[in-house]
């Protein structure tokens, strides 16, 4: 039950982070021209680093105990908590 709940985070993790990543030139919330370009950055550099997650995930779960898959949450976690912080301050 717990690996497959943690497949689901994995899938999770990829799927938000190739959106970010194909929606670079697409308007993203209502922010103002000004601050596109370091918004798509931000997007771009957040969806790179939650597929690279989602890969250390999947190479996590195949080969070592379930406990380090702690990693993987947690560093899932601090990826898109620390994008929610950084692209409030944009609004």
């Amino acid at each position: 039950m717990i690996k497959l709940l943690i497949i689901l985070f994995i899938i999770l993790l990829a799927l938000l982070g190739v959106f970010m990543l194909t929606h670079l030139e697409k308007p993203f919330f209502l922010f103002d021209q000004q601050h596109l370009v370091s918004v798509q950055k931000i997007m771009k550099i957040t969806g790179y680093l939650l597929l690279i997650t989602s890969i250390i995930g999947v190479f996590i779960l195949l080969l070592a105990p379930l406990s380090f898959n702690l990693v993987t949450l947690v560093l899932g976690s601090v990826i898109t908590g620390g994008f929610a912080v950084i692209i409030s301050r944009f609004s």
